[in-house]
């Protein structure tokens, strides 16, 4: 018999993403009582998530380092003008436009975070509707219970990445989905900077940082702590300190056993 190797990504597991989402996360899933198929399953699902958090990632970066670099070139020379100060140069953040492929990755994530809760729990819930999935969980397992917690209390910035989302795939609004840099005189004659928002005023640097944060954390925990339900009666989840952990495998969560 002959194996076949291919690599499917660039990065490695000294990216956060990778050791959290995979490596780590794999650990916990085979230390569950959970099914073989249902673990097989998960751990498919989770490296897809893995791969849709690199891309994301990827796709962040340049827009977020670009508008970043701009703010900066602005706070060292100024605006620039022609023709005596009649004319503005507006600067411009040309790859703006991928924070749409950024919010598909984003959407894609929510739906497969889903789809883990669908599996570990047998549920059948049809995509990201987590308005719906934290009600059912309330009634089912109260409001104590940390999955339910991690549901009520990510609410916004999931509705905000639907809503994005959604522009994108069915546009409604009538407004352009981004919006450049845009510079005007106030009062003074000092010049405002306004910078790149979505079409619903969301500075898009600053959400792209907010969201790739939230997605990963989001993923990994809600996946952690549901299978913690499955967890034998002795053992417990425990949280590496960021400080403390592999350089080259930062990885988050450990199993351990409960303090008496």
């Amino acid at each position: 018999m002959q194996w076949k190797l291919q690599q499917d990504m660039d990065v490695g597991t000294n990216n956060p993403i990778v050791a959290r989402m995979s490596l780590g996360l794999f650990e916990i899933v085979d230390f569950s009582t959970l099914s073989n198929e249902k673990k097989e399953n998960l751990k498919a699902n989770c490296y897809e998530i893995m791969q849709l958090l690199v891309l994301a990632e990827k796709t962040a970066k340049p827009i977020v380092e670009e508008i970043e670099k701009i703010v900066a070139d602005i706070k060292k020379d100024g605006v620039k003008t022609q023709s005596n100060g009649r004319c503005i140069n507006v600067p411009s953040a040309v790859t703006i436009g991928n924070s749409r492929s950024f919010i598909k990755y984003a959407k894609q994530v929510l739906q497969k975070v889903a789809e883990n809760i669908n599996i570990i729990f047998d549920k059948s819930y049809k995509g990201p509707h987590f308005h719906t999935i934290r009600d059912d969980f309330i009634n089912e397992f109260g409001n104590d219970f940390i999955v339910t917690k991690l549901l009520v209390d990510d609410q916004s910035w999931i509705k905000k990445i639907i809503e994005l989302r959604n522009e994108d795939e069915h546009p409604n609004t009538g407004k352009p989905y981004c919006n450049n840099f845009d510079v005007n005189p106030d009062k003074s004659g000092k010049f405002v900077i306004t910078l790149p928002t979505f079409f619903e005023g969301t500075q898009i640097a600053n959400a792209l940082e907010v969201y790739s944060h939230n997605l990963l954390t989001f993923a990994e925990e809600i996946t952690v702590h549901s299978l913690e339900k499955f967890f034998p009666d002795i053992a417990t989840i425990y949280e590496v300190p960021e400080h403390q952990r592999n350089h080259a495998s930062p990885t988050r969560f450990r199993i351990g056993l409960k303090q008496k």
